[in-house]
């Protein structure tokens, strides 16, 4: 029975994912941790989101192209990162961790709305190297420790990149890498003991069938709103880290 729940949380999460361009992981570990070891969920969902995300480039390469000048400096920052958090995912306890990653990303989502409705504008980010290796650093940080590294590339990409299709394939190149080399930091880092194959058993189908049901609802919207939506969709998974955290 409880692998049936795996399978509708990786639906809804990749629904959301294949709306927004991200978002998919946090929901996964975030909630079938509290059924499962986190740590095996962690690892486990690694494989699991690479169904999702070849996906979404599978689709998304029909209708746009990724920006590269944006995309190779997030790649470039996050493999340090992912390789940082990753040794420390194995070596603590991580309660109080995950709680300031959740207020950082709730706190960045409220800046990120600032920006997109005009309000912070002034302080808006700028493309360049040196932001782009920071946020990548700080997205891989976070992924390699808890599997949560979407929201500061999300963020950045959001505020740099006007096209929205642009964004979502661009966004999801960068999980795509992210990915395999946390994938392969957990392998070297002995990560292999958390592996879980059961929980992989429902995404072949659960995961594809998400995507596409996210897909056909981001058609209906319109390109103002949706950097809005991702805007709140951070401060969202912001507030729900939270929570989990003092609640759960």
């Amino acid at each position: 029975m409880i692998y049936l729940l795996d399978a509708l949380i990786y639906f809804l999460a990749w629904a959301f994912q294949g709306f927004t361009g991200f978002g998919a992981g946090i929901f996964i570990v975030g909630v079938l941790s509290l059924f499962h070891d986190p740590r095996e969920v962690v690892v486990s969902s690694a494989l699991v989101n690479l169904v999702g995300v070849f996906s979404l480039i599978f689709v998304g390469l029909r209708r746009a192209k990724p920006d590269f000048r944006v995309l190779l400096p997030l790649i470039g920052g996050s493999v340090p990162g992912i390789i940082a958090g990753t040794k420390i995912l194995f070596a603590v306890e991580k309660e109080t961790l995950r709680l300031l990653i959740g207020v950082f990303i709730l706190l960045l989502g409220v800046y990120d709305l600032g920006v997109q409705r005009g309000v912070l504008s002034k302080i808006a980010l700028r493309r360049s190297l040196h932001t782009g290796l920071f946020f990548g650093f700080v997205g891989g940080f976070f992924a390699g420790l808890v599997g949560i590294g979407g929201p500061p590339p999300v963020v950045y990409l959001n505020q740099v990149v006007k096209n929205v299709e642009v964004f979502k394939l661009t966004l999801n190149f960068f999980f795509a890498s992210n990915i395999i080399v946390r994938t392969l930091s957990y392998l070297l880092e002995g990560g292999i003991g958390s592996f879980d194959p059961l929980l992989i058993i429902p995404a072949p189908l659960s995961v594809p069938a998400g995507v596409f049901a996210g897909m056909f609802l981001f058609r209906s919207i319109e390109e103002g709103s949706f950097k809005t939506i991702v805007s709140l969709s951070v401060f969202v998974i912001g507030v729900f880290l939270v929570l989990r955290e003092i609640v759960w």
